[in-house]
Formats: structure tokens, C-alpha cells, sequence
């Protein structure tokens, strides 16, 4: 695909999360109405709803010019990179399926570098003797990875969701990547030990994005523009929320994107809190069945 636009939003689906991308797309344009969005198809389903109600850009893994790329990413994680090589922006924020925006962010975005992460906190300290076991569970073995690239120092970095952050086309080469997949099945336990996967991404672009920028390859940023509930509570957005009943909030005192990994947003998901995303399911569903007919429409979709 050709690019279309200096910036944008990039989301995507396959057929069994349609239904959370719509809230991800609700928001977007709740808050950032003037950003150019294109959402990533990942399977043989109609978006045609999507794309009158938003105005998407439509970029489907299954059209990409590439056979290589289509085998590598259709169907996993690997998917939302699509944007990367083939997307329409020359630089972009994205946004997972179960995140939404959470306010107008967009003059945080640092379109001088190459990739900014969404999370600032520094996960292990410089001076670390022991490899925590969360790394090879959910990131990469550094005992393995030495073996493939023996000056990787993996402390002092931090380590992030990769259902957020915002990227240069082609950053990463295609062929670096399709590579290093290769080599990842090469190697059991390389990446994502923990997760029991092959389809996983997260691990990879770590990896990726920290050796380039410790080779000097790649310029990187990092900002505190992810909140994740389960990790840093949820007082910021109840306080935001209050007297708004089910409605995206006026004024949010701290722009970012909501990020409900873990598990699925749902409205009756005891163990996942969910209120921000319901607002914008609610959002996406009021414009055509009003009140009640959104909230049947949540609850039918929840009882799948």
C-alpha cells in the first residue's frame, strides 16, 4: 500500500475481537476526530460496517503483495506489523484491540524518532547480576539470545506491551524480522518461554528495537502514555469517570492510551476491570440503537 498520510492511528481484528475494535475505533474518534485511522483485517471477514462508520483505511493481511509476509504474520500477533511494511503512514501510533484512547495524546507523539515506547519505567536495573523469571517468560531467554548475539545487554531497558506504541514505517526491515522468526523456531524457548506460542510478537520486538537502539540503529523514546489497570490501579480513571455515568469523559486530566491486556474487557468479566472500555463499546453502538439498544447490543455480544 502507498502511503497516504504523514501520521495515524493503525488498529486491528480477526473475526473474534470485531466486536472489542469497534470500542478501540469508538474512541479514536471521540478523541482524536482529524487523525487518519486504518484498521489491519487479519481473515476472510466483512468489515464494511467499520469502514462506512469510521472512514477506516482497510489494510488486509491477506492482500499484502508478499507471500512471505502473508505466511509469516497472518493469523498471530505478528499480524499488526502489516503497518510497518505495508501500511499507509509514514509514522504511526498503535493501538491494540483491547485498548482504547483515552484522550487527545497526540502532541506527546515524537514523530523525530523511529519508535516511542509506551512505558517508561525502567524494568531491570543496569547493574542486575540475575535474570528475573518474568524475561524469558514473557520477553526472551538471555542465556539463548547470546548465542545469536553475544553484545545484547539485556538490563536497563524497558521492557513493554507490544499492543502499544508508535513506530517509522519500515523501522524494522521485513527481511530482519522474517529472520529472526525464523531463527525463533529454530531455538524453542527463545522468545516467550512462558506463553506457549509461536504466534507471538512481543518477545521479538523487544529484543529488536533494544539491540538496534543499543547499536545505534535505531532512535527510541520512551513516555509514560500507556495505563494498564491491572499494573497501576484504576483510582485515575474511576476519578475521571465519576458523574459521567457511561459516557466518554469531557476532560481527562492525563491523555494516554487504556490498555486492558490480560483478560478480555468484558462487562460481567469478575476478574478484568472494564468501565472505560464499556464506555466505548456503548459509544460505538449508541450512534445506531440509542441507549438501550447499545447496552442490548454489549450484553449480546458478552453472551457469546
Amino acid at each position: 500500500m502507498k502511503v497516504q498520510a504523514p501520521f495515524g492511528f493503525v488498529t486491528g481484528c480477526h473475526a473474534g475481537d470485531k466486536f472489542m475494535v469497534q470500542a478501540t475505533l469508538a474512541s479514536m474518534r471521540r478523541y482524536c476526530p482529524n487523525v487518519p485511522t486504518c484498521l489491519t483485517v487479519d481473515g476472510d471477514f466483512d468489515v464494511s460496517d467499520l469502514e462506512d462508520d469510521y472512514k477506516v483505511i482497510i489494510l488486509r493481511v491477506g492482500d499484502l503483495p508478499s507471500a512471505e509476509m502473508r505466511k509469516l504474520i497472518a493469523g498471530g500477533f505478528h499480524a499488526k506489523h502489516a503497518a510497518m511494511w505495508e501500511g499507509p503512514f509514514e509514522f504511526y501510533v498503535w493501538i491494540d484491540s483491547d485498548a482504547i484512547v483515552w484522550g487527545d495524546f497526540t502532541s506527546q507523539i515524537r514523530t523525530d524518532v523511529d519508535f516511542q515506547i509506551f512505558w517508561s519505567e525502567i524494568s531491570i536495573p543496569a547493574d542486575a547480576t540475575e535474570i528475573p523469571s518474568w524475561l524469558p517468560h514473557f520477553y526472551f531467554d538471555p542465556r539463548k539470545l547470546r548465542q545469536l548475539d553475544p553484545d545484547f545487554d539485556w538490563r536497563g531497558h524497558p521492557y513493554f506491551s507490544a499492543g502499544v506504541f508508535a513506530c517509522r514505517r519500515n523501522a524494522i526491515r521485513f527481511e530482519q524480522y522474517f529472520d529472526l522468526e525464523a531463527v525463533s523456531r529454530r531455538s524453542p524457548g527463545l522468545f516467550e518461554s512462558g506463553l506457549n506460542t509461536s504466534k507471538g510478537d512481543m518477545g521479538m520486538l523487544n529484543y529488536l528495537i533494544h539491540t538496534m537502539a543499543q547499536r545505534g540503529d535505531l532512535k527510541t523514546i520512551v513516555s509514560d502514555l500507556q495505563h494498564i489497570p491491572t499494573y497501576q490501579g484504576i483510582a485515575e480513571f474511576e476519578q475521571e469517570c465519576a458523574g459521567m455515568g457511561w459516557r466518554f469523559p469531557a476532560k481527562i486530566s492525563r491523555p494516554r492510551v487504556a490498555h486492558f491486556c490480560g483478560g478480555k474487557p468484558l462487562l460481567f468479566n469478575g476478574n478484568t476491570y472494564s468501565r472505560p472500555f464499556t464506555i466505548a463499546r456503548l459509544e460505538h453502538h449508541r450512534r445506531r440503537h440509542g441507549d438501550l439498544g447499545a447496552w442490548l447490543a454489549v450484553l449480546n455480544e458478552d453472551s457469546r
